[in-house]
């Protein structure tokens, strides 16, 4: 994708890297426009290759044609519909217009995450939950979630080929604009030095100097940023290289 797409309530960019060797990635995502909400989905398909993108297209398909349905009732279709694949793990989102609110859950380990536009409202981002399963093979309790959305705010998604510390580095970087991006280096530092991200920096010889150019690509900060440069920016920095990946930035527009 080579630019942020606009819609008429969102705009949205996502970047995708299939397994090395692979021509096919089995993480496909889909964002649909109804004229009372948009409608987010990623899927991972179980492994990589043919196989993993059958099931995922399985479940973007189900998810496409019955869009009118609530999340869970789509993810209970797509359940049975899986069950002749691998199987998929999936994270739906729905934005309501209306009432501006965002209905969400991750089936199995689809990462989601919810960042605040307004900094005076905390908690400043949310992630999305995480029920355990695997579509088509075993479904738990489907616990969904509600929570008010605002003009703004950026949804960012992610499968397990993408580092999850990208979570906690986006997060405190929305905190902060341009003119402290020497400080943001610092507080990225003392604040997010857990152990897989030091080690990261370690393996990498980042330096204060490489985090300011990094974040430059979000000028007056990632809440400024487009959906693009942080779809490529989390993709270049957190894929790991060791499956499918693919990360989905959704920034919602307000009522038009």
């Amino acid at each position: 994708m080579p630019h942020s797409i606009n819609l008429t309530n969102v705009s949205y960019s996502a970047s995708s890297v299939a397994f090395p060797g692979q021509k096919e990635s089995g993480d496909l995502y889909i964002v649909k426009e109804l004229p009372e909400k948009v409608l987010i989905g990623v899927v991972d398909g179980m492994g990589h290759g043919h196989e993993a993108a059958l099931a995922a297209k399985v479940a973007i398909d189900t998810v496409k044609e019955n869009s009118e349905l609530s999340i869970i009732e789509l993810i209970k279709l797509s359940h049975e519909e899986l069950k002749p694949t691998r199987g998929a793990v999936l994270a739906l989102a729905s934005i309501n217009y209306i009432d501006e609110t965002i209905s969400w859950v991750s089936i199995g380990n689809v990462e989601g995450m919810l960042l605040r536009s307004d900094q005076d409202i905390k908690p400043s981002y949310e992630s999305i939950f995480m029920c355990p399963g695997v579509l088509g093979y075993r479904l738990t309790q489907i616990n969904a979630s509600i929570v008010p959305i605002s003009k703004g705010d950026l949804l960012i998604f992610s499968t397990d080929g993408i580092r999850n510390d990208y979570v906690l580095r986006i997060a405190a970087d929305a905190n902060f604009t341009v003119n402290q991006s020497s400080r943001i280096a610092e507080q990225s530092k003392v604040d997010l030095s857990n152990e897989s991200f030091v080690g990261y920096e370690e393996q990498n010889k980042l330096t204060v100097g490489d985090y300011d150019r990094e974040l430059s690509i979000f000028h007056k900060g990632v809440m400024n940023a487009s959906p693009y440069k942080i779809t490529k920016y989390i993709a270049n920095r957190f894929t790991k290289g060791s499956d499918d990946a693919l990360v989905l930035a959704v920034k919602y527009l307000g009522k038009k």
